[in-house]
């Protein structure tokens, strides 16, 4: 009788098939990261439109913009570094054609043992490619989400931000 093996050249091919696969998994989770850590107002709705989602995708900021998170189709996916934490002041508006800016309140979420959670800050993208269209003040500056078809434009004060926005709706009245 003989006796089937492997030879030493089926287990290296084995091994480097291996090394390859890990290689890859290990790549992409340092991309993550390293997309991750350069996360802020300008990068987030490119930074959440890379997850797969059936409804949506979140980045939902609680505790005073201490804590914040990724969720994926309402659930918890992932607790994410605030990039936001060491602004002195952060407003939130929503730009309305009639009215101007309107200041935006975010609705609390709870968790699963019921307990409530006061938002500050929650930027959500929808399987449809729409997003949530806001206007964010910060100390510094002002930036304009207007869905994922726009860029994130900034301004230096909302101030300026209103007087773009009021001039580009008399441009497109006319």
């Amino acid at each position: 009788m003989l006796k089937k093996g492997f030879t030493l050249l089926e287990l290296l091919l084995v091994v480097v098939i291996i090394g390859v696969v890990y290689g890859l998994v290990i790549s992409s989770m340092k991309k993550l990261n390293d997309k991750e850590a350069r996360l802020d107002f300008e990068t987030l709705p490119s930074f959440l439109s890379t997850f797969h989602q059936q409804n949506s995708v979140a980045f939902i900021c609680t505790d005073n913009c201490r804590k914040c998170a990724l969720y994926i189709d309402k659930e918890k996916v992932k607790d994410i570094k605030p990039f936001m934490k060491e602004e002195r002041r952060l407003n939130f508006w929503r730009f309305d054609a009639n009215l101007g800016t309107q200041e935006v309140r975010f609705t609390p979420i709870f968790d699963e043992d019921e307990r409530e959670f006061d938002v500050c800050f929650r930027y959500e993208i929808f399987i449809d490619g729409s997003s949530s269209e806001m206007i964010v003040e910060t100390k510094k500056r002002s930036y304009d989400y207007r869905g994922l078809i726009h860029k994130v434009e900034t301004y230096s004060s909302l101030q300026e931000l209103e007087e773009f926005r009021q001039d580009e709706l008399i441009e497109v009245l006319k």
